[in-house]
């Protein structure tokens, strides 16, 4: 599954996530261990969620504030 010009929006629980950062997941946004299979050189971004909230993820790879969309996708 390859990268997305856009962020991908999750209502999100608590606890402790683990990010697809390499976007060959299966389970996008989650890890699913794909990295290590085909070698991408990436892997997982591990974050805490502290409440129930709506977040913005990355899916185009290019966000200086991971796991978190940037805004870097609309740029030029």
């Amino acid at each position: 599954m390859a990268y997305e010009n856009s962020p991908m929006f999750v209502d999100e629980s608590p606890g402790i996530k683990n990010y697809c950062t390499c976007g060959e997941s299966a389970k996008k946004p989650y890890c699913d261990g794909s990295h290590s299979a085909k070698a991408t050189g990436k892997s997982p971004k591990e974050f805490i969620v502290d409440e129930a909230r709506r977040l913005a993820l990355c899916d185009c790879g290019k966000t200086g504030k991971s796991p978190m969309c940037d805004g870097t996708h609309s740029k030029s």
